[in-house]
Order: C-alpha cells, then sequence, then structure tokens
C-alpha cells in the first residue's frame, strides 16, 4: 500500500514540476538604449543586451525586442504590429510572441521628445500595446526613459526628455500597472557617482585610444557604454525585488545569484575615478576601468590573490588602465595598483549576496523631479549647406532590393542613374559598406520626389533613423537631406526602407561627412573551378523560368555602379551571353526588365 502511494507521489510530482517552473518570457520594448548593439559598435550597448544574465535561464527568458530609433508610435505601428526584416532575417511582430503569463517592459520617451509625438499620441501607443498584452494574459511593466547624462551642475542633471517620463509615470498610476520609475533613479544613480564618472563609464563619452572600434574617442552622453547598460539593468531588477507589485515580486524570484566585486585604489587618491564596487551574475562581462591622476604612474590590476592580472575576455580593449573578465560564481575584489601601493587580498567568502540596495544610492531631499517646460524640445537644425562629403556613392545599384528599378529617365543626376522604389509601404534597397570606426558620422541622401507629399525613409543601420524626404517640385529637381548615424566599424548593411504607400523617393547618391567609407565589394573565392560563371543567385524578387524566358532588356552594372553592358532579347541564352562578352573577373549586378516588370541578380565571372 505505501509503494502504491509513494508511486502515485512520484508521477504526480513528475506532472506538477513542469508546471511549477515552466518557462516565461520577458519581452523588453525600447529604443536604442534597450537594443541589442552589434560588436563592432562596442563598447555600446542596450540595457537589454546582458539582461538575461540576471535571471535563472531554466526559468526565464529575455527576448530583446528594442530596436534604436523607434518613438512609442513608430514602434506601435512597426515592430509591435509587424514583422520586420533585417539582412534576410524575419522578426516576427512581438505582438504575435506574447503569451499567458508572459511579461513585457515598455521603456519610451527618449525619442518621443525629439519626434514630438505629443501626449496624446504616447498614451495611445503605449496603452495600445498594454491592453494588447493583457489581451493574452501578459502582464505589461511600464519603465520612464534613461537620464541623458546632462549635467546642469553638482546637483542638477537636465531633463532631456521633458514630460515624457511624466506620462509613463501617471499612465502606470491611472491604469494601475507596474512601473519603474528609471528616469528618477538613473538621475539620482548619475548624481551619486558625479559627471566625470557618468561620462567616462556610463555613458558613450570617453577620451582617444581607449578601445580599438572607438580609437578617436566618443562625445556621447545618451547611449550606454557595456558597463552603464548593466548598472541600469541591475537597478531594474532591484526594484522588482521590493515593487509592490506581486507580478514583479514573482518574477524577482527567479532572479540569479549575485555576487559582489569589490573594487580598491592603491594608494588611495591616485586616480580621478575608478569602477565602482558592486554586484554581478555569474556569465556577465565585467569592465575595471581606471583614470590615473595627473603624475600618477598605473602599475596594473591585481585579482584577491594578490596577483596581476593581464589580458582582455572583451576584444577591442586598447587602454592598458582597463581589464575585462566574464564573472564566476564567487564575490571577489580587484585593486587598481599605482606606484607606491599595493593589492588588496580577499578574506571573505565568496558567498552570493542575500541583501541588495533597494534604491539608487543618493536622493537629494526636497528636490522634485519636474518637467522644465512640458513640451518637446526642437531638434537642432542641420546647417546643409556646411556638410563636406567626403564619402561619396552612386545609389543606382543596391546590393539587394525587394522591389524596384534602376533607371535614368529623368534628368539631372549623377553617376550612373538613380534608384526607384516601388510604390509601396516598406519597399527596400541595402547597400553593403565598410566603416572606418564606431562613430557618430552626418549622412546625405540626393534624391528627387515628384509628388505632392513627404515620402519618408527609415535609413536603418541597426538602429532606426526617420529621414523626411519632401516634394522638390518634379522628379528632375534633385535635393538633399541629412541625418546624424551611428556607423558601426567595419562592414555594414545600409537599408533605405519606404515609411509610405507611395514608396520612397528616386536616390541618386548616398553621402558621408567622414573619409574612409567603402562600398563592399563582393569577392570571388580564388578557388572557384570548372565552369566560368557560377550558377546565377538571385535577389530581391525571385526569376521564375517564365520570367527569363521573356525578350526583354537586360543591364549589366559593376559593383560600384558604372554600366558595362546592355543588350535586349536573347534573355533564354543569359549565362552564355554574360559569359562571352563580360570581359573581366568579378561580381556584377544584371538587371532584367520585361513586360513582366523587373528583378535583379549577381553573377560571378570567375575566369
Amino acid at each position: 500500500m505505501f509503494t502504491k502511494i509513494w508511486q502515485s507521489l512520484v508521477i504526480a510530482s513528475m506532472v506538477l514540476a513542469p508546471m511549477a517552473v515552466a518557462k516565461v518570457t520577458i519581452y523588453l520594448l525600447g529604443d536604442s538604449t534597450m537594443q541589442d548593439w552589434d560588436a563592432g559598435y562596442y563598447p555600446k550597448q542596450g540595457m537589454g543586451q546582458d539582461f538575461r544574465y540576471f535571471f535563472n535561464s531554466g526559468e526565464v527568458e529575455v527576448y530583446n525586442a528594442g530596436r534604436g530609433g523607434t518613438t512609442s508610435k513608430t514602434y506601435y505601428e512597426g515592430h509591435w504590429s509587424v514583422d520586420f526584416t533585417k539582412r534576410g532575417v524575419t522578426y516576427p511582430a512581438v505582438k504575435g510572441l506574447v503569451k499567458k503569463g508572459d511579461y513585457v517592459f515598455i521603456m519610451f520617451g527618449a525619442n518621443d521628445n525629439g519626434y514630438k509625438t505629443g501626449e496624446e499620441g504616447f498614451r495611445n501607443s503605449i496603452m495600445s500595446m498594454v491592453n494588447q498584452t493583457k489581451a493574452v494574459g501578459g502582464i505589461p511593466v511600464l519603465i520612464s526613459p534613461i537620464r541623458r547624462s546632462d549635467f546642469r551642475g553638482n546637483d542638477s542633471i537636465y531633463e532631456s526628455y521633458h514630460a515624457y517620463p511624466i506620462y509613463m509615470r501617471n499612465l502606470a498610476k491611472e491604469n494601475n500597472l507596474p512601473f519603474i520609475d528609471l528616469d528618477t533613479l538613473s538621475r539620482n544613480y548619475l548624481l551619486s557617482v558625479g559627471e566625470k564618472y557618468s561620462h567616462s563609464f556610463i555613458n558613450m563619452k570617453f577620451d582617444a585610444n581607449e578601445y580599438a572600434n572607438s580609437a578617436g574617442g566618443s562625445n556621447d552622453n545618451q547611449h550606454l557604454q557595456q558597463n552603464g547598460a548593466n548598472v541600469f539593468g541591475r537597478i531594474v531588477t532591484e526594484q522588482m525585488r521590493v515593487s509592490s507589485s506581486n507580478e514583479l515580486k514573482t518574477l524577482a524570484k527567479s532572479l540569479a545569484p549575485m555576487y559582489q566585486v569589490d573594487v580598491h585604489v592603491s594608494p588611495k587618491g591616485a586616480d580621478i575615478a575608478t569602477t565602482v564596487s558592486t554586484y554581478y551574475p555569474e556569465g556577465m562581462m565585467v569592465t575595471l576601468k581606471t583614470l590615473p591622476a595627473t603624475g600618477k604612474k598605473f602599475l596594473g590590476w591585481y585579482d584577491g590573490n594578490g596577483n596581476k592580472v593581464s589580458g582582455n575576455a572583451q576584444a577591442g580593449i586598447i587602454a592598458n588602465y582597463m581589464h575585462t573578465f566574464k564573472m564566476g560564481n564567487k564575490s571577489t575584489c580587484y585593486t587598481a595598483v599605482y606606484e607606491g601601493g599595493e593589492a588588496v587580498k580577499y578574506s571573505g567568502n565568496g558567498a552570493a549576496l542575500t541583501a541588495f540596495p533597494s534604491n539608487t544610492p543618493k536622493k537629494l531631499d526636497g528636490v522634485q523631479i519636474t518637467p522644465v517646460n512640458p513640451e518637446p524640445e526642437p531638434e537642432p537644425e542641420i546647417p546643409e549647406e556646411k556638410m563636406e562629403f567626403l564619402s561619396v556613392f552612386d545609389a543606382s545599384v543596391p546590393d539587394t532590393f525587394d522591389i524596384g528599378w534602376t533607371e535614368k529617365d529623368h534628368a539631372g543626376f549623377e553617376g550612373e542613374g538613380y534608384w526607384n522604389f516601388d510604390n509601396s509601404l516598406g519597399s527596400f534597397a541595402t547597400y553593403n559598406m565598410d566603416f572606418p570606426s564606431a562613430s557618430r558620422a552626418r549622412m546625405a541622401i540626393i534624391y528627387a520626389n515628384g509628388g505632392n507629399t513627404d515620402r519618408e525613409v527609415n535609413v536603418y543601420l541597426d538602429h532606426d533613423y526617420y529621414v523626411s524626404c519632401p516634394p522638390t517640385g518634379g522628379w528632375n529637381v534633385w535635393d538633399t537631406v541629412y541625418t546624424h548615424i551611428d556607423l558601426v566599424k567595419g562592414e555594414g548593411t545600409l537599408e533605405i526602407i519606404s515609411r509610405t504607400n507611395d514608396g520612397g523617393p528616386n536616390i541618386d547618391r548616398i553621402a558621408f561627412d567622414i573619409e574612409g567609407v567603402k562600398r563592399v565589394i563582393p569577392k570571388v573565392e580564388e578557388d572557384v573551378k570548372g565552369e566560368e560563371i557560377e550558377e546565377l543567385q538571385f535577389v530581391g524578387t525571385s526569376l521564375k523560368n517564365s520570367f527569363v524566358a521573356q525578350n526583354g532588356k537586360v543591364t549589366v552594372f559593376d559593383m560600384n555602379g558604372k554600366k558595362v553592358l546592355e543588350f535586349v532579347n536573347g534573355i533564354e541564352n543569359l549565362q552564355n551571353i554574360l559569359a562571352t562578352k563580360i570581359k573581366n573577373r568579378g561580381i556584377y549586378r544584371v538587371v532584367i526588365a520585361t513586360s513582366m516588370g523587373k528583378s535583379s541578380m549577381t553573377y560571378a565571372k570567375t575566369k
């Protein structure tokens, strides 16, 4: 009898156990301060990039759906509601992924201010995502945006996003939603560590020769370094532990063990600033950094055993006063040792933490967080005539596209032609580029818009940059629009996507205000043998046999956009004609026009 009861209990536990530990997913919605950044942008990182390390992987998954450049409105209408394609990979609309019990963290406001969403538009977009999350049994969590480190004195940081953090706070209160006031919490944290630390350790405002990707330094007080991204992720988890929301307290039970890293400087006063002591979950990258005071000689970083450490777990470090490592499963300490100092040895037991801060270190008594001006701050005007085109490219032949045409029907363009988008929302053209450094640059688009309405485009490079292209007065009339863009070091795919049902404008050229930008020319593998040409690889709209069999016009461009061949008819013998008439080895873009439309493909001459 006992055996049967015991067996029944075992079976019951096997059935119930999976239910008790069923995984939930946290979906992170936000802009560039939330998104994942490619390695070429290092040390730039979004708050959501390493957020998964804070949780037990067997209980919680984290899906970072942050997309740079988005407002609450553009995110709701785009990434939340429709599928998103990046470099040939389609990411499903976030709305369709959320299931019962999942959490949706929503953090917007930074770009809403600059793009002038307005209170009504902000409320409508946020509450649409909230209500659609609730409809499937998900749990929405509102988060106000991370404050830009715009110091206006030792005890004041400018409210760069004005009323939008307040709108978010009010929406949470009015609708009884879980809320994390990261605007106030980040402000308090930045004040606690001071302006120099905030710029050099938290934001992308650091000196030259610290990072290989940004050897010239950076002057960005909005975007986050790896350390800064993880600081604010850590603060979010601290708030989950003490939240009045039962849903957040429940989620906090799945937080992973955290381990302390105490940081010392020896002798004291030898530094200007040094990474502060704090805690990390296992697996997270730790960046130790110290800035030597004038006349002080830095000797190196030493671990808790008193041994000097060398090498970096994170690639791309130049400065010898920085050290990176993956956090292990024991608390420890490190010392920045300067001439005349010595390492501090760790004396603890390495145990995980059991108590955590309930608030950020510094709160200024009597200071109220109120907007300086409830109206959005106007974007600064870009002096168009002052931009020097230091890197210029013919845009008439993209590397890939969905539907569009290389044309020269309208006068006034330069080069071999211009690119004409299909008249549809979401039509795109991509250009494979090689950038000299991870830096902020200005980009120009030379275009014509003979229509009557603005043909806005999204210039996408791991970040959304919405660019207005107003009417130019005719398709023969060319004008220039500008945007600031964060470049990746090395190769990156620049994508221009239409944002209207009329498609995009006709694009003649794209240009940058920095030297050294290059168009990536696909290489033919040296070991290709046998046939004179590779199999044709189609891009964009697929070419069916019936299409290729049509009579029509074939135009061939090299990878610099120069036309090298044009002929009509004979498309059914396309491979033989290309092999015979193209003399030089390389990669070419072949554009075919028939009564069925136009399309493009790549062609490799290997002999």
